[in-house]
């Protein structure tokens, strides 16, 4: 074969098989969001394991460190870090959410600590307890629609099947208690007919991170694990889960939304930069 008639075979098959993967890469997303429409925002080393967001008002973006009890104030558009305040000893930290101007943290063992007047001189934390001692490991967190509660979810705990399920349980911010057993369970047999890639293997059901959609108030549950992400209605009840692009999401372990919709997810370094991917939020038209 000449090399003209090797170079013309060439871009027909690059021609034929580049619009398959854009469909597939687009079509395996929510559609609110396009996959290859996003802003990459590399944040600084000592966020190397930035494993928890949550956006506050109209324009603050926290961020908390897995190896680190800090609280961080970063930049929403750079990444830049504008503030930093610590709030306890290191320990595993996992998550943080915010409510009534107080930040919530979430330690890997389910305790959480409550950090009033964060980042100002006047700062003071308190630890609630998780109320079950059996080996654990909880990484997710949310607060509810109407504010009255925190969900926080096991990644892996001994009292759930593998990672065949996730328990949630539910801490009360009026009493400041957890009720002592969990609220609802993430169950793999639920959710995985809901999964959009047909030919994969079962999902693993090991929450990462969760965060309301403030247009849609739907629950997106992230999984660095088998890198998924899951839509639940206030319930809990799955309505779509997507397999996330490991190209794209090397180590997920953090999501938020802005007031406009605008979703903001972190990725650990896992030997390249700490990252925040935004991904900008699109109206859907309503199906007739």
């Amino acid at each position: 074969m000449h090399f003209s008639q090797i170079l013309t075979f060439l871009i027909f098959v690059n021609f034929q098989c580049k619009p398959s993967v854009e469909k597939l890469e687009n079509g395996l997303f929510p559609p609110a969001y396009n996959l290859n429409d996003y802003k990459k925002i590399v944040l600084q080393d000592k966020m190397e394991e930035v494993s928890g967001l949550e956006w506050v008002g109209k324009a603050q973006l926290l961020a908390i460190e897995d190896e680190s009890s800090v609280i961080y104030s970063l930049a929403p558009d750079t990444g830049k870090i504008l503030a930093e305040q610590k709030f306890a000893k290191n320990n595993d930290i996992e998550d943080i959410a915010w409510v009534n101007d107080v930040a919530w943290v979430l330690q890997s063992d389910g305790t959480l600590y409550e950090v009033t007047s964060p980042l100002t001189k006047s700062a003071k934390t308190t630890k609630h307890d998780f109320p079950i001692e059996k080996k654990r490991d909880l990484e997710a967190m949310v607060v509810s629609e109407k504010g009255d509660y925190l969900y926080v979810f096991c990644k892996s705990c001994k009292w759930d099947k593998g990672s065949e399920e996730a328990s949630v349980f539910r801490f009360d911010l009026a009493s400041k208690q957890y009720e002592p057993g969990p609220f609802t369970t993430l169950k793999r047999a639920e959710i995985q007919k809901y999964f959009t890639d047909k030919d994969k293997g079962p999902l693993e059901i090991k929450p990462a991170a969760v965060a309301l959609h403030p247009m849609e108030k739907q629950f997106y549950v992230l999984s660095s694990t088998g890198k998924w992400l899951l839509i639940t209605d206030l319930h809990f009840n799955p309505k779509a889960v997507y397999r996330l692009n490991p190209k794209i999401f090397k180590q997920p372990e953090g999501i938020t939304f802005d007031p406009e919709g605008n979703m903001y997810i972190s990725n650990e370094a896992r030997g390249g930069e700490p990252n925040i991917l935004v991904f900008p939020y699109h109206t859907v038209p309503n199906k007739q």
